[in-house]
């Protein structure tokens, strides 16, 4: 039985816009190009959301294999990474803006006249998720966050025991020697 994208986004959630919306970012964040596609004929698979395999968009499910919504260095460098899925950054650019701490977290530039049939932006100001930054792999899985305005030098997660906490997968003292690679802004460590 094949189900659209769409039709399975309103069978979820009925015909509440709000909760449509909510079932929509759900699947695009956790479930589009991460699980295998349940076909088993021959079909067009760039218009498929489901994994196949080979496909460049494939990608980690982020509660099982948590990664930074970072860019790997050595998979941007030559397009494969040695750590393959036990890497803790994105690799491409679908797990890159589809992880959980990029999705829409930044407007379309095209806005409401968005062209792509799949967009990792919002395209309205209401759309807009807000950017978590996480003190480190423990805390993010566990849902904690870093408190605006709170000082880098001393950034500890709850969870965590070493005072050089990962901020994004990048240590805070590294962070400062790469200089222009990265900011800090209100005491938080962004890129």
């Amino acid at each position: 039985m094949e189900i659209e994208l769409t039709e399975l986004i309103v069978r979820l959630a009925g015909h509440d816009a709000m909760l449509r919306a909510a079932a929509m970012d759900e699947f695009l964040m956790y479930t589009y190009k991460v699980r295998r596609c349940p076909k088993t004929r021959s079909h067009d698979w760039t218009y498929c959301p489901y994994a196949h395999r080979g496909e460049k968009a494939r990608r980690r499910d982020p509660r099982k294999f948590p990664y930074h919504g970072i860019a790997c260095p050595e998979f941007r460098h030559a397009g494969e990474c040695r750590r393959g899925q036990n890497c803790e950054y994105a690799h491409g650019v679908f797990e890159f803006w589809l992880h959980p701490t990029r999705y829409r977290t930044r407007l379309c530039e095209a806005g409401l006249m968005c062209p792509r049939r799949v967009c990792f932006f919002a395209h309205s100001p209401e759309e807009l998720r807000p950017e978590v930054i996480h003190d480190c792999f423990r805390c993010e899985l566990r849902g904690h966050t870093v408190g605006v305005g709170r000082a880098v030098d001393d950034v500890v997660g709850p969870c965590c025991a070493k005072p050089a906490c990962c901020l994004g997968g990048v240590g805070v003292e590294r962070a400062r020697r790469m200089g222009s690679r990265c900011r800090i802004l209100n005491g938080l460590l962004t890129w």
